[in-house]
């Protein structure tokens, strides 16, 4: 992770660096590993003039100890590892753009595909997604998508091979939330979206697969997109001539046994179009009337927390109210051992709390499963009571025996809408994380809201790995 913050973190290498290395000395005290001194140089001596000499040093007796102690052996350790990077060698090679932290990456992981180049504009996203992959840093673009394709010959170089992209671009451009992003075209009387900056993002990716013309590729938005699905067909023929045919599903998640309502429009399209048609079959196939997995199977064997007693401190942490990480082998049941792939995990991280104050705890308390804000319950201490018509979803509790309402990113601000059904808070980071179907050893970097973020914003896993499993039976 070193050579991570190096390239991007210039200005917080020291404080990053200092982070980093509180965090493998904690794992390694759980791992009854002292650190041990040696004058071998572990870590480029570039650092040295930004971490100064007392951290340079215990940096590089850090990685001493990791090397010495066969860290590329451990599920966790090998994480920090930089010789564990990797260039890609598959026959099986996809790009993520928008990657976010990785949930459509981890995916496609799942069903055999290697990542061959990655981009995001949101830094804490792409850490998160670096640690929790093997891929080289060189073939990570951190910016702007625009200044990928007005550069895309200084990168060709890494498209080689690659057999499919995938991306999700930013959707608030999409949203049916957003109705002035979109106008009725004159001749055609269809809906065709205003070029605003976050449509843009969109065409920059339609632009890149004009370049690398890939066997498939996969845009996942909200399902607002399918109002212009004819445009988007246009750009597509555009970009790339009548390469590719492609289809335009409409998918709810708990559809396929993940334990949360999530809509979503996602358009497959491939340059063989038997092959498309096929897919469409497959998928909707897959597709079940009845969920066995509810919201209780992905909170299943985590630690009782309550919220974080201190307003201004969100890296406070304590027993009673959770760990970033936390050495603790849980119990599993049928739907925690699907995502984490029969693997046992020896550490739970990303499950603490945030602050709420005494009348949202209250309010937490009082109300039932399944109530929302107008319920009569909490009508005497309902700050909002006088808006009710507006805030009628401020405070929302889910209900365990049913399937979460949708992960957004808005957890990043509160969790009044996803409030526990046992326990008077809002939900970890990790048990979002699980209704999104990662497995419990992907890690989140970054801060807790930023946490929240990354999972709100990601495709869940187990949808990206099924849409993935059915795209490569038709891979030449």
């Amino acid at each position: 992770m070193l050579e991570f913050y190096y390239k991007y973190h210039k200005k917080n290498f020291k404080k990053k660096s200092e982070k980093l290395l509180d965090e493998i000395l904690k794992i390694l005290k759980e791992e009854n590993i002292s650190l041990e001194q040696t004058e071998q140089l572990e870590i480029p001596e570039e650092y040295k003039d930004t971490l100064q000499p007392e951290l340079f040093k215990n940096l590089n007796e850090l990685y001493y100890t990791l090397r010495k102690n066969e860290a590329k052996k451990h599920p966790l350790l090998r994480k920090y590892l930089p010789e564990l990077k990797q260039e890609p060698d598959s026959d099986l090679l996809f790009a993520d753009f928008f990657s976010g932290a990785g949930g459509l990456s981890q995916g496609l992981v799942n069903a055999g595909f290697t990542p061959a180049f990655v981009n995001d504009n949101y830094l804490d996203a792409l850490e998160t997604y670096y640690f929790n992959h093997y891929l080289t840093l060189d073939r990570f673009f951190y910016g702007d998508i625009s200044e990928l394709v007005d550069n895309i010959k200084k990168y060709s170089h890494l498209f080689e091979g690659v057999k499919l992209i995938a991306g999700g671009p930013p959707c608030q451009g999409f949203s049916t939330a957003n109705r002035q992003n979109f106008e009725i075209d004159s001749e055609s009387q269809e809906k065709r979206f205003i070029e605003d900056k976050r449509n843009i993002l969109y065409k920059q990716f339609v632009k890149l697969l004009g370049f690398i013309k890939p066997e498939f590729f996969i845009i996942e938005n909200v399902r607002g997109m399918k109002k212009v699905e004819n445009q988007i067909e246009e750009d597509i023929k555009a970009a790339t001539g009548e390469e590719y045919s492609f289809y335009p599903f409409i998918l709810d998640a708990q559809d396929f046994e993940i334990p949360q309502s999530r809509i979503r429009y996602i358009l497959i399209g491939g340059k063989n179009f038997l092959s498309i048609g096929q897919i469409k079959t497959g998928l909707l196939a897959k597709q079940k009337t009845g969920n066995e997995y509810k919201l209780k199977d992905a909170l299943f064997g985590l630690p009782e927390i309550s919220t974080n007693p201190l307003k201004l401190n969100t890296d406070y942490e304590s027993e009673e109210h959770g760990y970033n990480l936390r050495k603790v082998i849980l119990e599993q049941n049928k739907f925690l051992k699907e995502i984490n792939k029969n693997r046992e995990i020896g550490y739970l991280w990303n499950h603490k709390s945030r602050y709420n104050n005494e009348n949202d705890l209250e309010i937490f308390r009082r109300l039932p499963e399944g109530e929302n804000s107008l319920h009569d319950s909490i009508q005497d201490i309902l700050v909002y009571k006088n808006r009710e018509h507006i805030f009628k979803d401020k405070y929302y509790k889910l209900k365990r025996n049913e399937v979460s309402k949708t992960i957004t990113s808005h957890m990043k601000y509160d969790c009044h809408m996803y409030i526990h059904p046992e326990q008077p808070r809002g939900l970890s980071p990790r048990e979002a994380a699980r209704i999104q179907t990662f497995p419990d050893d992907y890690i989140f970097r970054g801060s807790l809201n930023s946490w929240y973020k990354q999972i709100g914003n990601a495709v869940p896993v187990k949808l990206a790995e099924i849409i993935a499993k059915e795209i490569k039976h038709y891979i030449q």
